[in-house]
């Protein structure tokens, strides 16, 4: 008797097949239709740049915050590929530079619903995928480079892509609105072409180039990190300021006390000396009022006692001088 189970039974396993079949078929021969896994990898590595416009809906943590439509476009380049073969199958992936231009209100419209943002419209972001050959897809990511929130996207060769973004709480950061900036966000990036992307930044489209992508993704980082003069000048000057002013006073200090030591040690000759000289008047005296008087008030020798405590009148006078100038 016939039975269809081993054709139903080799049909299943053909329907499995092709799938896995169509995603290795498009790997090795790049594809050229717009589903093509590999469509979007190859764009940037023949143009080594590209550009997306990025729509996304934000919704900050805090109590009342409302949903916040944002629009930006995306430049990538300067790319690094993980292998310089293009016709390698098994590492199929980059890492790049990209710049970030905020288009209409998205800026303020997210500062007033507690983002913390920088002033500037154009920033510096960094940008990486890889293929998951698993699931036949690009695993890819973006992150500024003066901030901590992150966008994931996968491409799978399509124009427009999903993204997925967030931003936790940062309890070490000091910035006034740091309580209300963790988000989260979601939207897509679609793929726009350079006479687009020309179109929405003014510029001509003979400069979108990725020298100029460079310059930019330069300029944009330059402007995202200038120091802020409170959080880093102003204390360094403080700090600065207080270590001389400690270590003027550690020189007075030291000063003051090798000042003192050699005053003390000039009392201490000078007591010395005075206690010299006090103790050779007492002998003087001593002596001069000795001997046999006549009444007259000369001693034996026939010399009067004014005649000798003339001359120790005038030592004392001398030293009393010498004393006063030693102490001025």
């Amino acid at each position: 008797m016939f039975s269809l189970r081993p054709v139903l039974k080799w049909l299943a396993l053909l329907i499995c097949l092709v799938p896995s079949l169509s995603v290795f078929a498009q790997q090795e021969e790049g594809g050229d239709d717009d589903s093509s896994l590999m469509k979007n990898y190859n764009a940037l590595r023949e143009e080594g740049q590209g550009f997306y416009l990025r729509e996304t809906t934000s919704i900050f943590e805090k109590p009342d915050s409302v949903p916040v439509p944002f629009v930006a476009l995306l430049w990538w380049c300067t790319f690094d590929f993980l292998s310089e073969d293009a016709a390698d199958t098994t590492t199929y992936g980059y890492v790049g530079k990209a710049v970030e231009y905020l288009m209409g209100s998205s800026l303020e419209n997210a500062v007033e619903q507690g983002a913390q943002l920088h002033s500037s419209k154009k920033r510096a972001l960094s940008v990486s995928a890889v293929m998951v050959p698993t699931l036949g897809i690009f695993e890819g990511q973006l992150h500024p480079t003066h901030d901590d929130w992150v966008f994931r996207y996968w491409d799978n060769g399509s124009s427009t892509l999903p993204l997925l973004g967030w931003e936790g709480h940062d309890e070490g950061d000091l910035s006034p609105t740091s309580v209300t900036s963790a988000l989260s966000n979601s939207g897509t990036i679609t793929k726009i072409t350079t006479e687009e992307a020309a179109n929405y930044l003014g510029m001509d489209v003979a400069d979108m180039t990725p020298a100029t992508c460079s310059m930019e993704y330069k300029a944009a980082w330059n402007a995202t990190h200038v120091p802020d003069p409170i959080d880093t000048n102003v204390t360094t000057t403080l700090e600065e300021e207080l270590l001389l002013r400690v270590v003027a006073a550690e020189e007075d200090v030291a000063q003051l006390q090798a000042d003192n030591k050699e005053l003390h040690a000039d009392n201490k000759e000078l007591l010395l000396r005075v206690a010299s000289i006090e103790d050779g008047l007492a002998f003087a005296a001593k002596n001069t009022g000795s001997g046999n008087g006549n009444g007259n008030g000369t001693n034996a020798g026939g010399t009067s006692m004014a005649t000798f405590m003339k001359p120790i009148g005038t030592v004392v006078v001398a030293v009393i001088g010498l004393v006063a100038l030693e102490l001025l």
